[in-house]
Formats: structure tokens, sequence, C-alpha cells
């Protein structure tokens, strides 16, 4: 029972939509489709070779690029290493495009994903984007959404 990460194949696009949560947006096609344009990395991983969690990487984002963007982990699947497995590949994949760091943006309230940033070794650093209409939601439960991400950057120089 490995995590393994990969990028996403035409293949995966049937098991991705059915997981996807907010599927009226389509979203699963649209960063396929950018993926393919060469725009962005749409990455998946995988436990047993069933999907366990989806992670972008855009190198068109507006203001900090690359950007490690909508990593998500399935509740079933959360604390096997996935995350980190997914943000590993991304680094790798940024590394080897030329890049000498990833950006991403989180809210601030998303008690899960900001000590897994930390812990990867990424630096709060100072910024923040406005937030008004987010893709998918960073928080759960009673948790109120900021309207504003921090933005955390990790050299990969250290490597």
């Amino acid at each position: 029972m490995a995590i393994s990460v990969r990028r996403v194949t035409a293949e995966d696009l049937e098991a991705l939509r059915r997981l996807q949560s907010r599927p009226e947006l389509g979203l699963v096609d649209t960063h396929f489709a950018a993926q393919q344009a060469g725009t962005m990395i749409f990455a998946v991983a995988l436990n047993d070779g069933e999907p366990v969690g989806t992670a972008l990487l855009d190198f068109d984002s507006e203001d900090y690029a690359p950007e490690l963007r909508n990593m998500y982990v399935y509740p079933a699947a959360r604390r096997l290493g996935a995350g980190r497995a997914l943000s590993t590949f991304m680094e790798k994949e940024a590394w080897a495009a030329g890049h000498k760091a990833v950006y991403l943006a989180v809210d601030p309230n998303n008690e899960r994903a900001v000590p897994l940033y930390v812990s990867l070794e990424y630096h709060p650093t100072g910024e923040h984007l406005f937030v008004e209409d987010p893709e998918v939601t960073q928080v759960e439960g009673d948790q109120a959404p900021s309207k504003h991400y921090a933005v955390y950057k990790k050299s990969l120089t250290a490597r």
C-alpha cells in the first residue's frame, strides 16, 4: 500500500469526475485541457491504483508562478502521505521546468493544510491574495472561509 503520483491521463478522467467536489464547474476537464495545452500539470495520487488525491501546478498563475493549487486528498485517504507525495512530485516537475521556487496560496483558516505546508518547508511571504469565489472551499465544518489567502513560497535551490 504505497502512494504513487503521476500526471493525470485521459483514462483517469471518468473516475476523477465522479470524485470532484463541484461537478457543476467541470474542473477535471478544464484542468486536463490546460495540462494538454502545457500551461498546467494535473497530478493524481494513487493508492493501489485508486485515486486518493489531486493537485495542480499552474505555470500561468497571474501573480505567482509556478503555483501549487487545489491540492486535495480525499477524506478517506488522509494521513497516508498523499499530500506530501503530491507536493514532492510537483516540486520535481517545477524544478525540471527550470523554476527555482514554488508558490501556493492558502486560506489561513485551513487548519489541515497550513501545518502540512509548513512541514513541507513552505514559508509565508507576507503577501495575500483576495479571493472572492474560490474554485474549491479550503475550510471544512463551521469554519468561515477567509477572503484573503496567505501566499507561501518554497525554494527549490536547497536540494
